[in-house]
This record gives structure tokens, C-alpha cells and sequence, in this order.
């Protein structure tokens, strides 16, 4: 099997779990196990943010302003100038640069 085959029932394999050909090229490709083990991580961690509270309003702005100088942002309103894409980018890094403290 190779990776490309093994990427394409990805989420398959992290519902149900795969098949022998599948968990044995799990087993045996560094780069696809790392992957696996990486997006079981991020599930993880996500799970723990469902309880949080909206921080504060300053935060955005903070968060908005540096988009903004980067180049990133839209001149707009608060938490929706982020929309879903910096809210996940958000949800992904947040975990490991908590780790870091």
C-alpha cells in the first residue's frame, strides 16, 4: 500500500479502524503513522477546548491587529473578522504554544 492510497481512506481508518493492509502500512511507514498519531492529537486537544469561554474582547482586537500588520486581516468588527479558518488555525496551535509555558 502506499501513502497515497493509504491518505485516501484516511478518514475511514480514523473512525473504524483499517483493514490488515492498512494498519500494516500504519505500522511500518514513519511518515503516515506520524500523520495518524498527529491528527489523534489534535482530536484530542480539540475536545478540551469545548468548555472554554470566549476570551476576552482584547484578545480578538490584539489577535486582529497582528493579522492587519501581516497583511492578513480585514478591516472590520470583532471575533467575525477571524472567521473559520484563523478559529481552527487558532484550535491547532493554541495546545502546543500552552505546552511551551
Amino acid at each position: 500500500m502506499t501513502c497515497a492510497e493509504f491518505q485516501s481512506v484516511l478518514p475511514f481508518i480514523i473512525e473504524t479502524g483499517g483493514n490488515a493492509a492498512e494498519e500494516e502500512h500504519l505500522r511500518t511507514c514513519k511518515v503516515c503513522g506520524d500523520l495518524v498519531a498527529d491528527l489523534r492529537y489534535i482530536a484530542e486537544q480539540a475536545k478540551l477546548l469545548v468548555p472554554m469561554q470566549d476570551p476576552n474582547p482584547r484578545v480578538w482586537d490584539d489577535i486582529q491587529k497582528s493579522l492587519q500588520r501581516e497583511g492578513l486581516g480585514k478591516r472590520a468588527g470583532r471575533k467575525g473578522v477571524l472567521g473559520f479558518h484563523a478559529g481552527l488555525l487558532l484550535a491547532c496551535v493554541v495546545p502546543y504554544l500552552l505546552q511551551s509555558l
